[in-house]
């Protein structure tokens, strides 16, 4: 039986390399107690350490073991507790995080040959055993050799990808109904011994397949044998005779130990206890059928072809920012796992955060846009990715229909750009293959804009004049578009620059909103929806006033027929609509006006919840409240409904005869 650990502890030395540090001196840790050092050299053993980063007999753990793969020469890393070339100064936390996560003190990722996937499993108490145990050796003065990889494999942030699909960090836990030693015996073959690494293969990722576990692999010129349950019953093994080998490196009748696995018995299972032995051979005969895919896809909800294809949209636009695992940057980049805004009940926190970028905001910088890069299902599949992932549990619930009635709204993103270092303009328009603003008269705007002219309603005109079939929507990324770089141009501070950027574009907005409005709105001073482009807006009313001034109902405001079927609909409720019923309302409303705009289904409703809301006797503050909760919530339902496609129908056709009627395409 051949365990080719040489090979995986080999390639460790590249994941482990992390252990190098030139970092500043950490913290004075107390004293280790000798028996919890004594302890974790047991640990040690069972984990097979020291044959990884001791390329001399003569000075254990000093690292320099070199492993020539085909990306490249590697070594392994000094980690004695040599202050300057081991991890002499390195504290608990940082060695845990190594150790379990794959991550080195300077924060840079191990290479997977590194087991942190089978380490992250060790126990709390196991870990404080090994600190003390490598805390214990004796400094050894070493500096091995620079690894040599090629490009790419030189870069270690390539090891997002394989972090994200494959890696899932954990503790141990027993196995319900298993006895106390087939649950140790699971410990020690898939967590400290870390099996898996020799005896599966792996993908070209370099991750062990997961439906192949314990089948073997070729390992460094050698076989790793299949030691599946099956396997090791089919072949002959015995309980007892597998017991013996592990003690020995010989089972009569079978075979004696050779290659890499001779250093596995001799230096780690040889010197477990008798219990620990049996424990082993416990699990191994008795081992469960391995999992059909990767651990993290196991824990996700989403079916398997859209996890791996929204896994692959994270890691392509997201896992830069926010790591894998959504763990963020620090003060930096915000954590997606955990966060309130990503985990609430609903999702348009995510969807618009996609969709139109953040501005940078305390010590954040800024999101950049990704509404001209990612479609509507791509939105989708990425936000309910983030939202169902490392531990987040919120509904898988985005749909393309959501996204692209928010994408109709978010045509006035906080556009994001490279704060830090400079204030760059991004490119504005729909979803990829359709037609963002014109080039052309966006550049004729910015030359324009450069040359001192700011009038909003000019711009508006001559944008319109350059192309008239434009929507609101179109218009607005225009003209932010074309006065974006004269912004970027000037002289003022980045946070100015957005602050400008961000006024002009609204100001912008409310002009386009304000030609597509028929009656006295702006003049009200209530919540009114405004459309803008496919979608509405909610506009807020700038102030409470003595008393609601809701908008009388003749037919300007609101069309007629929409405001009398509105108030039928509504009734004479008395106190507060909840959401649920505002929802229902608007979309009963909508459904039944199937010619009606959604500004105006949403308008004649809170038109004639106004007129019910300010007889109530209540102060005038409550009635602004139970106004404005309202409206927020009808405008929200329709946002979320599909836009209405506009029908237009053409001329009449001359009648065959002067009795006929006419007809309409």
């Amino acid at each position: 039986m051949v365990r080719a650990s040489r090979y995986s502890r080999r390639l460790a030395a590249l994941a482990a390399a992390s252990f190098l540090s030139a970092a500043a001196p950490a913290l004075a840790q107390p004293a280790d107690d000798a028996a919890l050092a004594a302890r974790g050299a047991y640990v040690a053993k069972a984990a097979d350490c020291m044959p990884c980063h001791t390329a001399d007999k003569s000075r254990p753990f000093a690292g320099g073991l070199a492993l020539n793969t085909p990306f490249g020469a590697i070594y392994s890393p000094n980690i004695t507790s040599d202050r300057s070339t081991g991890i002499g100064l390195w504290t608990y936390d940082q060695f845990v995080n190594a150790v379990r996560n794959g991550i080195r003190k300077d924060g840079a990722y191990l290479y997977p040959a590194m087991p942190f996937d089978a380490y992250t499993e060790i126990t709390d108490d196991d870990m404080k055993a090994l600190w003390a145990y490598v805390r214990s050796i004796p400094p050894i003065p070493n500096t091995p050799p620079a690894n040599a990889l090629g490009f790419p494999f030189n870069i270690r942030l390539g090891m997002l990808a394989w972090r994200e699909l494959f890696f899932d960090q954990g503790r141990f836990h027993p196995t319900a109904g298993k006895s106390d030693e087939w649950n140790r015996g699971a410990y020690l073959v898939n967590a400290l011994g870390h099996c898996g690494d020799c005896h599966t293969p792996r993908n070209l990722m370099g991750a062990t397949k997961a439906k192949a576990a314990f089948l073997g692999a070729d390992v460094d010129g050698f076989w790793a044998p299949d030691i599946a349950t099956a396997s090791l019953k089919k072949n002959g093994w015995t309980p007892e005779t597998l017991a013996t080998f592990f003690a020995t490196g010989s089972a009569p009748g079978k075979t004696s130990v050779f290659g890499p696995m001779a250093e596995v018995v001799h230096d780690s299972v040889s010197k477990l206890t008798d219990a620990d032995r049996a424990a082993l051979v416990t699990y191994l005969f008795d081992a469960p059928p391995p999992a059909d895919k990767p651990a993290p896809q196991i824990a996700s909800p989403l079916p398997a072809n859209v996890y791996a294809r929204a896994a692959g949209l994270y890691v392509d636009n997201c896992a830069v920012c926010h790591m894998d695992k959504g763990a963020g940057r620090g003060d930096t980049v915000p954590a997606l796992a955990g966060n309130p805004a990503v985990v609430a009940a609903e999702p348009y926190n995510v969807v618009m955060a996609v969709l139109g970028g953040l501005p940078s905001g305390g010590t954040y910088g800024a999101m950049p846009s990704f509404a001209g890069r990612l479609d509507d299902q791509e939105v989708a599949d990425l936000a309910n990715y983030v939202r169902t992932s490392w531990g987040n549990t919120a509904s898988a619930d985005v749909t393309t229909s959501m996204v692209a009635a928010w994408r109709a709204t978010a045509h006035v993103p906080d556009y994001g750009t490279q704060a830090a270092s400079a204030f760059t303009c991004p490119d504005v328009g729909g979803a990829p293959g359709s037609d963002g603003p014109d080039a052309k008269a966006v550049a004729a705007l910015s030359a324009m804009m450069a040359g001192g002219q700011r009038s909003i309603p000019m711009m508006v005109d001559a944008y319109k004049a350059a192309s008239a079939t434009s929507g609101s929507g179109a218009i607005v990324d225009a003209l932010t578009a074309a006065y974006c770089p004269v912004v970027a141009r000037s002289q003022a501070p980045d946070w100015q620059k957005f602050a400008e950027l961000r006024r002009f574009t609204l100001q912008a907005a409310l002009e386009v909103s304000r030609r597509t409005i028929n009656g006295p709105v702006d003049s009200q001073s209530i919540a009114w929806a405004l459309p803008v482009g496919n979608g509405l807006v909610l506009k807020e009313p700038k102030s409470l006033v003595a008393a609601l001034a809701c908008p009388a109902d003749d037919g300007k405001a609101v069309p007629a027929d929409l405001s009398a079927a509105a108030a039928k609909l509504l009734g004479t409720p008395k106190g507060a609509v909840g959401g649920d019923a505002a929802a229902t309302l608007a979309t009963t409303l909508y459904q039944q006006n199937p010619k009606a705009r959604s500004s105006d289904v949403a308008n004649a409703l809170i038109a004639a919840y106004c007129r019910v809301v300010a007889t109530q006797k209540t102060s005038v503050a409550e009635q602004n409240a139970l106004l404005n909760g309202f409206a927020g919530q009808v405008v929200q339902t329709l946002q979320l409904l599909p836009p209405r496609k506009v029908v237009v129908e053409a001329a009449p056709k001359a009648a065959a005869t002067p009795a006929a009627p006419a007809k309409k395409k």
